[in-house]
């Protein structure tokens, strides 16, 4: 069961038009790429971000991605230096507040998920959690790597499995953290401009337990599907210079014609009509994939909007969004015991994932 989730988000604070006045500066050589960034920018339905760079910040003297005035492109050792830097930092905050806001103890904890698939470093966050909050060193750990915006949800699959097969009272925290400013690529092409116009940085940390009064939704199922000859639709190469994305503009058109009927069939699985779905739980990959996932579910602006909040003042964090939208649900959201929630998310691959919950 979800007992809570609590965020953390980066100083830097940028606004879209911010952001695409920075990169037209790298990447704007031929007025075409501008024309593309500004229509990036007004289409995202984004009006903020936050970032680990400072760059977008006029009141900060040091840059990320320029020295004295002059821009350079950072290599992947020094990108990935910053990750473990700012990683930890946000999983500190996000891992405190649910220490501070749950009757739960650091040394109850009996499994640690970490998810990330915008970095990488060993020993990981696994053992600086465990480390830092002196979690017991007999705790169990998972970490979901390079599996994108949709891991989350496959973590909270592990965690049903756990809570469901142990025998003893199981605590999990579930942190997940995505520095995606940390890999701006400036080659001028399509993809670059999207992922750079859409990406964002942010932390989440769930908790789950089997034991716990104060559970907010029941995990009730998960289930996944892999989309055929689709991996040119989604993913990334680890480059000289960072990750390089691959992002193509016939997603939503995949989401709508293969993603939306395979997501129909989950829940007649579930023996429930779409009517039955109280909450929807959006990935916000961008303002196309939940256009797309609004038609084909012929879903209200009502339900919709989650997903769409988390879209305007976040971004697309990866696989930290998912969380940041069951978080506005719980939060703001009247879930009665038995109301569903089902969430969706997508990966490299093309994957998806979706999550059924019920309010406790």
């Amino acid at each position: 069961m979800i007992v809570d989730i609590q965020t953390a988000s980066p100083p830097y604070k940028v606004s879209q038009k911010k952001a695409a006045e920075e990169l037209k500066k790298r990447m704007a050589v031929a007025p075409i790429t501008a024309r593309l960034i500004d229509m990036a920018s007004s289409q995202s339905d984004i009006e903020s971000r936050y970032l680990v760079i400072p760059d977008g910040n006029d009141e900060v003297k040091e840059k990320f991605y320029s020295v004295d005035g002059n821009y350079i492109v950072p290599g992947t050792k020094q990108r990935m230096v910053e990750y473990e830097r700012w990683s930890k930092k946000l999983v500190i905050e996000a891992v405190e507040k649910i220490f501070a806001n749950n009757s739960i103890k650091p040394s109850e904890i009996s499994k640690i998920v970490t998810i990330s698939c915008t970095g990488f470093f060993a020993p990981g966050l696994d053992y600086f959690i465990m480390e830092h909050f002196k979690i017991p060193k007999t705790a169990k750990r998972l970490n979901i790597g390079f599996m994108g915006c949709a891991a989350s949800l496959i973590g909270l699959n592990s965690a049903m499995e756990s809570l469901s097969s142990d025998d003893e009272t199981v605590n999990i925290l579930m942190v997940s953290v995505e520095l995606c400013s940390l890999h701006l690529q400036t080659e001028p092409t399509r993809d670059n401009i999207l992922a750079n116009m859409i990406f964002s940085d942010g932390c989440a940390a769930a908790l789950l337990s089997d034991n716990l009064l104060n559970a907010k939704l029941k995990i009730v199922d998960a289930k996944s599907i892999l989309f055929e000859n689709s991996a040119e639709f989604m993913g990334w190469k680890i480059g000289n210079s960072g990750f390089e994305m691959i992002l193509s503009s016939e997603l939503p058109k995949i989401i709508l014609e293969s993603a939306v009927p395979a997501c129909m069939k989950m829940i007649e699985d579930w023996g429930l009509k779409k009517e039955d779905i109280k909450y929807w739980a959006l990935h916000p990959g961008g303002r196309a994939i939940l256009d797309s996932l609004k038609k084909g579910l012929n879903l209200t602006e009502d339900e919709m909007l989650a997903s769409r909040t988390v879209l305007k003042n976040y971004g697309n964090m990866s696989s930290a969004s998912i969380l940041f939208v069951l978080k506005h649900i719980m939060q703001n959201g009247k879930i009665d015991k038995d109301d569903y929630i089902c969430a969706i998310a997508f990966g490299p691959g093309l994957t998806m994932e979706t999550a059924l919950l019920k309010g406790c």
